[in-house]
């Protein structure tokens, strides 16, 4: 009986000890899945290089606006904590009421910067030389767009800001990316079957700048393909000064203008009727009312982004949508004639 007894509590405590054991191996195995499964560390290919995080950015400062447009695009608002909110876009108008300032577009507030202790800071190239700086505050990123191809530049931008976030930031940047992309084609399909000539010029107290196909707006020309004038400009950020009789002898079908004074909330009075010139006016882009005033704002402090960029391609179809209607009142008056 006693012999038994023994047995069957030797085999009693082996069968607990077995149990124990698999209880830890599947407690072990379950702590490994769940750590395989966990992104261990995010890579962000940018202008700068390629910056590593040990996790997905929780709290982003960023000072380039296109960037703030396709953080929210992609449904990461909330990490957004700061960025210069005194002068924005009007679409962007609601997210710079919702984080804090960190100075203006070229002169960042390191002080209130380092007060939000970042994970990840996004440079604009107008804050490039405080790169430096900036690092010393958190891992900084710096997205640029090439002057050779921009729109390619662009979405690789957008798509390394997105794999930040993870397989949920890769997927929805595909998809609107693929939005965008069918966007263009259309536009650019139009536009290569037309020979009317282009030209970008910005308004500034009162002076006009032009620029070329290779310039700042290179999106009217080497992605939308309107088709830029003969005339070359130089490489400048800040456009080529052009007189009104430069703007004659150029003889633009179609008149892009980029008002920066209204853009930085400035007095626009320097500005009024520069565009009402006798000598502007016989232009064909006068004379067929191709004149186009794209949205200040959104052209000269932002672009790059998911959102700007939609607007951006919205915005320059004003054009084909005035092409469209001054043919259909030719056909009518043809018709009445």
């Amino acid at each position: 009986m006693k012999t038994s007894l023994k047995l069957y509590l030797t085999a009693l405590v082996a069968s607990f000890l077995l149990l124990l054991g698999a209880c830890s191996t599947n407690s072990s195995t379950s702590k490994t899945e769940s750590s395989s499964s966990a992104p261990t560390e995010v890579t962000i290919k940018n202008s700068l290089g390629v910056v590593t995080l040990s996790k997905v950015p929780e709290k982003i400062v960023t000072f380039d606006l296109g960037t703030a447009d396709t953080i929210r695009a992609l449904g990461f608002e909330k990490n957004i904590v700061g960025m210069p909110t005194k002068t924005v876009p009007t679409y962007l108008k609601d997210l710079a009421g919702k984080v804090k300032n960190v100075g203006s577009m070229v002169e960042p507030d390191l002080e209130a910067l380092a007060a939000l202790e970042p994970d990840l800071i996004i440079a604009s190239p107008r804050t490039q030389k405080f790169v430096d700086k900036f690092n010393e505050i958190a891992p900084t990123v710096l997205f640029q767009a090439g002057k050779d191809d921009y729109w390619t530049s662009t979405k690789a931008n957008i798509e390394s800001l997105a794999s930040a976030f993870g397989e949920t930031g890769t997927q929805k940047a595909k998809e609107e990316l693929a939005k965008l992309d069918k966007n263009i084609q259309e536009v650019a399909t139009k536009n290569e079957s037309s020979d009317k000539k282009a030209l970008a010029i910005l308004l500034n107290e009162g002076k006009m700048a032009a620029f070329g196909a290779q310039s700042r707006f290179s999106f009217l020309y080497q992605t939308l393909k309107f088709k830029p004038t003969d005339t070359q400009f130089e490489d400048s950020r800040h456009g080529q000064e052009v007189s009104f009789e430069s703007v004659k002898e150029i003889n633009p079908d179609i008149l892009f203008v980029i008002n920066r004074t209204l853009a930085i909330g400035g007095d626009n009075s320097s500005n009024d009727g520069v565009l009402e010139n006798a000598l502007i006016a016989e232009t064909p882009a006068a004379k067929n009312g191709k004149i186009i005033q794209l949205t200040p704002d959104l052209w000269y402090l932002s672009g790059g982004g998911l959102e700007s960029t939609k607007l951006m391609i919205e915005d320059a179809q004003k054009s084909l949508k005035r092409s469209e209607e001054h043919t259909s009142e030719l056909q009518s008056l043809r018709e009445i004639s």
